[in-house]
């Protein structure tokens, strides 16, 4: 008996809140008699040394910010394998051998890498050899061409993509850089630099 008490109540409450009326309070009807003022600032493009260039063509850059917290001594392409449509396998842990490079499907004979505006493929296959860049010290920054290319780059390997290295330019002052590391199977690495300003 209380089943069907409580089941006719429940039933009366929901028609009762079916049915009645909904009531809202317009917005429209305020008038503002002060100017509303909205101001905001301009925010960088860059995260921790990635920056994405301002151009037309899907382009990443990586500055010096960003690759001295990356691990000491890998070879630079492993570095870029952070930008998205680069993929780099290394041949070892450490980035002492070569490896595999794509950039957005183009593979490493169709990507042109150069240090300084020099080429760094070889002439014969375009092939690239990772384990013969320079340390990651002294590179200033690396700029991407994800799937496209310059026009003006002086290697006939640049169809799918170029890699172009700045050197570290040297300082005003005098300065010196020591970076150590180890691992396993006796790999040890020691770097120094010294800037004489």
């Amino acid at each position: 008996r209380s089943t069907i008490l409580d089941l006719a109540v429940s039933s009366l409450a929901i028609s009762v809140a079916v049915a009645s009326p909904a009531f809202a309070q317009s917005t429209g009807t305020l008038d503002f008699d002060k100017e509303i003022v909205v101001t905001g600032s301009k925010i960088d493009k860059g995260i921790d040394g990635v920056v994405t260039p301002d151009t037309s063509k899907a382009k990443a850059s990586l500055n010096q910010q960003w690759i001295e917290h990356q691990t000491p001594g890998q070879t630079i392409n492993d570095l870029i394998n952070y930008l998205p449509g680069v993929s780099f396998t290394n041949a070892d842990p450490y980035g002492g051998t070569s490896g595999t490079l794509y950039v957005r499907g183009f593979d490493a004979t169709r990507i042109s890498e150069t240090f300084d505006g020099v080429t760094l493929n070889d002439d014969g296959n375009y092939a690239l050899y990772a384990g013969e860049l320079l340390d990651s010290e002294v590179i200033d920054s690396v700029t991407v061409n994800l799937g496209t290319t310059d026009v003006d780059s002086p290697t006939s390997s640049a169809s799918g993509s170029t890699v172009n290295f700045l050197s570290h330019m040297p300082t005003n002052k005098l300065g010196v850089k020591a970076v150590g590391s180890f691992g396993t199977d006796n790999y040890y690495r020691v770097f120094g630099l010294i800037d004489t300003g």
